[in-house]
């Protein structure tokens, strides 16, 4: 079964260790934010260089000229972060993909439905989305998203979650946002993740 914790641990990893401050999860370190570019069009950004991940797990197109970091130390198969810019500063925030790769006995029915108990345990959550859908490779997968408070900066996060399970592993690519600006960062976080498929 997809279990309580587990569901739990990967929500709060997506949503609070990855909203570059300095709370952890779990032993999972806060990331630091990206340097690079000063300033960002995520809403016009183009789709960057086809990532592929070193295990042979899994590929994902990410926005352009995001930073990538495939360490695992955040504890993540691989963090995706946008380029450093003004707002991003001002805020304390950089709006991020994470791929989690993570054994699981369930079957994709058994993780969704677990993913979906842990959501409703975050601060103000509400759901924005829940559909299922097929990766571009025929895979069948499941998007949830929805709106919900960090509990250690405060902030209003909004993300999307695309949950897969194949070969004893549930696949988590998330992308989060600022929930304000999510209307900028929706079309380039759906893109990239709608872009993950699955290696045999």
């Amino acid at each position: 079964m997809w279990g309580a914790r587990c569901g739990l641990a990967l929500v709060l990893v997506t949503g609070m260790a990855l909203a570059a401050c300095s709370t952890t999860v779990a032993g999972v370190a806060a990331p630091e934010r990206a340097s690079g570019s000063t300033s960002a069009a995520p809403a016009s950004a183009p789709s960057g260089k086809p990532f592929d991940d070193a295990l042979g797990r899994f590929g994902l197109i990410p926005p352009a000229g995001w930073v990538v970091d495939d360490s695992g130390e955040q504890g993540t198969a691989a963090l995706f972060l946008e380029p450093r810019s003004a707002a991003t500063e001002t805020r304390g925030f950089s709006a991020n993909i994470n791929v989690l790769v993570v054994p699981s006995p369930a079957d994709l029915p058994a993780a969704v439905a677990g993913a979906r108990q842990e959501l409703t345990s975050l601060d103000g959550y509400a759901s924005t989305t829940d559909e299922s859908v097929v990766l571009r490779d025929g895979t069948p997968a499941h998007l949830l998203g929805g709106t919900f408070v960090d509990p250690g900066s405060g902030l209003a996060l909004r993300n999307e979650q695309l949950f897969a399970v194949h070969n004893g592993s549930a696949i988590v690519a998330t992308g989060t946002s600022l929930a304000d600006t999510w209307g900028s960062y929706e079309p380039v976080l759906d893109t990239a993740l709608r872009s993950l498929t699955l290696d045999a």
